[in-house]
Order: C-alpha cells, then structure tokens, then sequence
C-alpha cells in the first residue's frame, strides 16, 4: 500500500539514500552536487526537524520525497513552496507521483496556503507536463538557474491557484474550450498541421514542440471555438483580438478546421456564426482571415459565412519551398 506522510528522524538514512540516487540519476533537478550532499547529513536532519518534509513509502520503502515550505512573513502567508519533488524511476507511470503531490496540495491547504509554487527545469518537458497536469502554470523565467560544469540551464516559475479546482474537460456539443479541454485541443491542432499543412502559419513540428504548459496560455490568448462527440473535436475554429488600441475594433480568426470524417455536416458554418455573434457581442466590427488563394473549397466556405476578398498578399507562406499567396477576405459585423 502506497501512503505519503510527514517524515520523521528515523527516516533520516531512507531519504539520504534517495536524495543521492537522485542526485546522482538527475543532477540538473537539484541545487546541490553529489560531493556536497555525502558530506554531511546535518542539513537533512535539520529538514526532518522541520517538519516541511514528506515521504512517499511503498509498505515500508521510501519511494519518494518532497518539500513544502510555507512562507512566513504576514504579506506572504498565502503563498508556499515545492520542492525538491523527487519519485524513484520504478515508481514513476503509476500514480505515485500523482499520490504524492495530492498529499502535498490538501497539506498547504490544511496550513491555510492559497497559492503553491514551485521551480522546474525548462528542459525538462516531463516535469511540466506532470505539474500542468496538476494544475500548475508558467509564470516566469529564471534565466541561468543553474550553472553545471560551464553550461547554463534556466528554470520556469510555475504556479498553482489552490482556490481554483483543476479545469476538467467540457461537455460535448458547440462550445468555447475552455483550460480543462488542452489535450483534446492539441489532438486535432497537430491533425490540422499534419494532414492539411498548406493551410496554416505553423507547422505540425513547430506545435508538436510546444510543451502542455505552453499550449495553455496560447490556447487562452484565443477564443477558440469547437464541436466536439464522444470527447473528441469534430471542428473548430478560433479567433482573437487585434492587438493595440486602434486595432482592438478588429477580430482575426484562425485555425478553422474540420476533420475529414465530419465535412459535409456543415459544421464550419456553425463555428463561423458562433465567433461572428461573439465577436459582434464583444463590439468588433469587422472579422478577418488569411486563406491560401488555392484553396477554392474553404474560400466559398468563408463567402458562404459573409467573407468578402479584400486583397491578395503574395509570397505569404513558404511551406518546404512551395511558397503561395493568400487572400485576405473580412466579414463586416456592422451592417
């Protein structure tokens, strides 16, 4: 049975062991070097004194370790702090690490705690997937975190709102997605870009490099649209706002795609109309979108939801040397 708990002094040789192994198997994940954690485990009983480190254990094994650190000072009560968060590698893919961070975020609950944080290795795409997953989201840079034998490695400040539950994803049916629905998102993101690569300013490899972390602010910098069946998008489309002051009467959309399964429903149609009254709604006059001039099925689409040519950009996208021109059609939404 695996169960997580306060550590205590007698734990003190279980997480010296477990802190070296994993030192030892993932330097970059601690600020310390193997050299000066052998030297002395002073530091660790001090820790376990503390009273602000947890043990994972797998009957009696320790499996794993973490830190909280509540803040202190009175302006800075509601804030604490993870870390190092470290899972044996047989342990890790089944749930463990799920398990030990649940216990963690009811323990800063339990001490009042509004906001959890945390420091990861930007080149670490696993730990972040594993701290977005639960809730956690980029909120800076810390250039040259770490400095390891002449190279730099820079860290990202992430941070989890522990008055907010974890977004799940929505329902079926015509709506806006919404944080909980990335996965399903990024799904048909990276179908559009594989299967339909002329259509879009991206490739399927620039997107396929985002990490789950990233994908979630770009995801709500846009409005994006979509129907999705059985928790999986049919179509979508998205738009945002023009950015500035003088272009904020603008609306752009993007990323209109329906799978190859779903045409012929009229589905486009419907996620055009829905942007057109939210965007009317929000006070924009008029939408705007890019399409190649080759691509004669989706341009009587868009003249089918109001879309109007107002001009032809040339030499617009260049997609592995076939470079085309794109029309740039508008709906005006004040007539």
């Amino acid at each position: 049975m695996i169960v997580a708990r306060t550590l205590k002094p007698g734990d003190l040789p279980a997480l010296s062991a477990l802190r070296l192994e994993g030192i030892r198997l993932f330097p970059h994940a601690f600020l310390l070097s193997e050299a000066e954690a052998q030297a002395s485990d002073a530091p660790l009983r001090r820790w376990i004194e503390s009273g602000t480190v947890f043990g994972l254990f797998d009957a009696a094994r320790l499996i794993g370790f973490a830190g909280l650190a509540p803040q202190r000072n009175a302006l800075s009560r509601h804030r604490a702090s993870l870390g190092p968060f470290y899972v044996t590698p047989d342990a890790q893919g089944a749930g463990a690490a799920d398990r030990l961070m649940d216990h963690l975020v009811a323990a800063a609950k339990d001490q009042n705690a509004t906001q959890l944080e945390l420091y990861v290795a930007a080149a670490n795409p696993r730990a972040r997937a594993f701290y977005t997953r639960h809730g956690f989201a980029t909120s800076g840079r810390l250039p040259a975190a770490v400095i390891q034998d002449g190279a730099s490695q820079d860290d990202l400040l992430m941070v989890r709102d522990l008055t907010q539950d974890i977004a799940q994803p929505g329902p079926d049916g015509l709506r806006r997605l919404g944080p909980g629905d990335w996965r399903m998102y990024r799904a048909i993101r990276l179908e559009m870009l594989e299967k339909e690569p002329m259509g879009f300013g991206m490739t399927a490899a620039e997107f396929a490099a985002m990490q789950p972390d990233e994908i979630l602010p770009w995801m709500a910098n846009s409005n994006i649209w979509a129907v999705i069946e059985g928790g999986v998008i049919l179509a979508t489309a998205a738009w945002f706002i023009m950015p500035g002051a003088v272009q904020a009467h603008r609306g752009h959309v993007v990323a209109v795609y329906t799978t190859h399964a779903a045409r012929g429903r009229g589905l486009a149609g419907k996620l055009l109309a829905e942007i057109a009254a939210e965007a009317q709604a929000q006070g924009k006059m008029q939408l705007e979108l890019d399409v190649g001039v080759e691509n004669t099925a989706a341009i009587r689409a868009y003249e089918a939801a109001g879309y109007r040519i107002a001009a032809t950009i040339p030499n617009c996208l260049n997609h592995g040397g076939h470079i085309h021109d794109q029309h740039l059609m508008i709906r005006p939404l004040n007539a």
